[in-house]
């Protein structure tokens, strides 16, 4: 039996980054999905082969409160 990684909890709210794992089903489709929702303000960058991570950059983190 194998766990999973370790939990990253990121200190710098000015990106969102969602791992993907395509062997899971719907993965691949649910990638592409919220890669159209984010559209330029995100990109996909490949692990592995199986593994993929989501980086969202949203432009309204940027904003002043």
């Amino acid at each position: 039996m194998s766990s999973g990684p370790t939990p990253v909890y990121l200190s710098n709210s000015e990106c969102l980054v969602v791992l993907f794992d395509l062997r899971s089903p719907n993965a691949v489709e649910e990638l592409h999905r919220q890669r159209a929702v984010w559209q330029g303000d995100s990109d996909i960058e490949a692990l592995d082969g199986d593994h993929f991570v989501l980086v969202v950059r949203p432009g309204w983190v940027s904003e002043a409160a």
